[in-house]
């Protein structure tokens, strides 16, 4: 796939009320502002609200465990890509380098970006996928930071 890659930043983890239940979403920004929500699960919302306040468990959680593998093995994540967008499910690529060697593994973005977090790996987004998803600030009214949700 040809296109521009852009890089983003995580704006922090939130939840929206979507048909009378809150909904976890993790909000991506590029260099110029645009905002793009990705839809996930619970487990991954704390986990990824965790990585970003640089909480450490007392045990480690699966993407803990996923970077305790990763160092074990010598291995880096060089960077994750959000590269697809269809029927408003969104594909991700993270590129691992291993023993000299490159290759890339097809996961969630919820658990690339997660993992991204912990290990300092860059987040992109193509920018096709990226104009498809924008959102304004009036569409996000409303929402309430995981933080204030779990506090």
């Amino acid at each position: 796939m040809n296109g521009i890659i852009l890089p983003v930043t995580i704006k922090g983890v939130y939840l929206i009320e979507k048909a009378g239940s809150p909904i976890p979403l993790v909000l991506l920004e590029d260099d110029a502002k645009r905002i793009m929500p990705i839809y996930i699960g619970l487990s991954e919302a704390i986990s990824i609200n965790a990585a970003l306040n640089h909480e450490v468990p007392p045990r480690p959680m699966t993407h803990d465990l996923f970077i305790s593998l990763l160092e074990r093995t010598s291995s880096t994540i060089d960077d994750i890509l959000i590269d697809e967008l269809n029927n408003g499910v969104y594909y991700a690529r993270m590129s691992v380098s291993m023993d000299g060697r490159q290759f890339e593994l097809d996961a969630r973005p919820s658990d690339c970006i997660a993992i991204a977090l912990r290990c300092n790996a860059p987040i992109h987004v193509r920018e096709s996928v990226l104009s498809e998803a924008i959102v304004t600030k009036e569409e996000l009214e409303g929402i309430l930071s995981l933080d204030n949700y779990l506090s």
